[in-house]
């Protein structure tokens, strides 16, 4: 296969937002805009790995940004 004719691979960013998004809700949220961005960029894969990360990230830091307040009724 000519180098030029290369399947473009699922983009790492994505990848590693996703991880991100579950174990630490901001950093996978910035992740996840930044590899929205690259793969909108390069033609990469990956694009429903970053979504998904954002989804999970906004979801996770909302409910423990929201648990606090629901428990000390501010």
């Amino acid at each position: 296969m000519n180098e030029d004719q290369r399947i473009p691979g699922v983009n790492t960013m994505a990848i590693a937002a996703l991880v991100f998004a579950v174990l630490l809700p901001p950093f996978g949220i910035i992740m996840g805009h930044i590899a929205r961005a690259q793969i909108k960029r390069t033609g990469e894969g990956g694009r429903w790995l970053a979504l998904t990360a954002l989804i999970v990230g906004y979801t996770l830091l909302a409910c423990l940004c929201g648990i606090p307040i629901v428990v000390l009724g501010v």
